[in-house]
């Protein structure tokens, strides 16, 4: 398998489908991007603390995936290209070679990797488990998937392949994975190791008490349209000085610097050379592309929110919609590509006002942020609207698990293909 292996965001597909895999009587071998081994996700843990690298090294000591990945960067670039063919040709493990190759990434991902594995991947069937994240995909792409078999993350995203190719496609979404829940006091969190029972406790933790909550925890980069956010819900702000928006987000990226976009919302204010914040917007400035907070302290925060908030411009699944769901807390979103399909009935859906053709060669979706606003403004003033949303949202989620992924790529690997893919 090649595949991200973050403790976070796209990371998370890897590793369950990896564990999930491994349970069904496969031997997996994992070129991890995004994964500096144990060491070196020790030493990055460093300025959390003794304690939080204890906790890093625990985790991945007790994770049977961990001793079957090697890091990307083993092979001199941070994306692993030049161990494609070693691995296919059993040249990485010992003269261990695989049967299948699993490939987990976006089509640009796998279009540089295909160009730079020696024609490896066309000896050997191989599987592109891929998002779409948007429509009117590039005539250009036919050349990745005449190599290597596509698969699907969402309907959507089947739709706009199998338009592309004209044949059909498999589909296998993702799951929720299981740390995510309402916390309860029968079944409760913890916040840095402190136990949580209630929402009430959760916001208690975070110190958000007494506070209405907008949140969102996935990336600063420009296709998850921060910039539409702050301009949308600054007109809550300004209306419910109890309301909070928390940014749970690396606060520079590939977006920017986030401290730029802040400094334009009204009542922002300088901190220090080159820091801004504002009275009503929270950046936790506990995230990085690699590792966040842990999955129990993520939940805590989750579960303190009281809207998730994405004007996202495309999703090729939407992992951190549907833990939020799974957390019961309803969702603000865009009505495109995936959205709509893995939110169902426990998200508003808002219109799109129009499209950008992104640097991909295809279409992302700009919401209409005014109908935004009105949506989230009505989340905040209507707390019955919210717990109706997030009941049903949380019962459309419970059908996407990682079970149910790992039996149908079980299914998939296991059914021998006429010829390599």
């Amino acid at each position: 398998m090649i595949a991200d292996m973050a403790q976070t965001g796209f990371g998370r597909v890897g590793r369950e489908l990896g564990r999930g895999l491994m349970e069904r009587d496969w031997e997996v071998k994992v070129i991890g991007v995004n994964w500096r081994g144990i060491g070196g996700e020790v030493g990055a843990a460093e300025r959390h603390g003794p304690e939080r690298m204890r906790e890093v090294f625990e985790e991945a000591a007790a994770d049977p995936l961990t001793r079957h990945i090697i890091p990307a960067t083993a092979g001199g670039d941070g994306m692993g290209y030049a161990l494609t063919a070693p691995a296919i040709r059993g040249q990485l493990w010992s003269g261990w070679r695989p049967d299948r190759v699993l490939l987990v990434a976006d089509p640009r991902a796998a279009l540089d990797r295909l160009a730079q594995d020696e024609g490896a991947c066309a000896q050997v069937p191989t599987y592109n488990y891929v998002p779409i994240e948007g429509s009117g995909l590039p005539p250009f792409w036919r050349t990745i998937w005449r190599i290597v078999e596509p698969i699907a993350m969402t309907a959507f995203g089947q739709a706009q392949v199998e338009d592309l190719l004209g044949r059909p496609v498999a589909l296998v979404p993702h799951g929720v994975s299981t740390p995510f829940h309402p916390i309860t006091a029968d079944r409760p969190g913890s916040w840095k190791g402190e136990p949580v029972t209630s929402k009430a406790g959760a916001k208690e933790a975070l110190g958000w008490t007494g506070r209405t909550v907008l949140l969102r925890t996935d990336r600063f980069v420009p296709r998850k349209n921060t910039a539409a956010l702050l301009r949308s819900v600054t007109p809550v702000l300004a209306a419910h000085p109890d309301v909070l928006l928390v940014l749970h987000c690396a606060t520079m990226d590939e977006g920017g610097i986030l401290d730029e976009l802040v400094s334009r919302v009204p009542g922002a204010f300088e901190t220090g050379p080159g820091r801004w914040a504002h009275p009503q917007i929270v950046t936790t400035r506990a995230h990085d592309t690699f590792r966040g907070l842990s999955d129990a302290d993520l939940n805590v925060m989750y579960n303190a929110a009281d809207v998730y908030t994405s004007p996202t411009m495309a999703e090729g699944f939407g992992l951190c919609l549907v833990e939020a769901l799974a957390a019961n807390v309803p969702v603000v979103t865009t009505d495109y590509a995936a959205g709509p399909e893995v939110c169902g009935p426990g998200a508003i859906a808002v219109p799109v006002a129009g499209y950008l053709t992104n640097v991909y060669a295809h279409e992302w979706a700009l919401v209409d942020e005014p109908a935004f606003t009105a949506a989230v403004e009505h989340l905040v003033s209507h707390p019955a609207a919210r717990a109706e949303l997030s009941a049903a949202g949380r019962r459309h989620v419970a059908r996407y698990t990682w079970d149910a992924a790992a039996d149908a790529f079980d299914g998939i690997l296991r059914t021998a293909p006429a010829k390599a893919a």
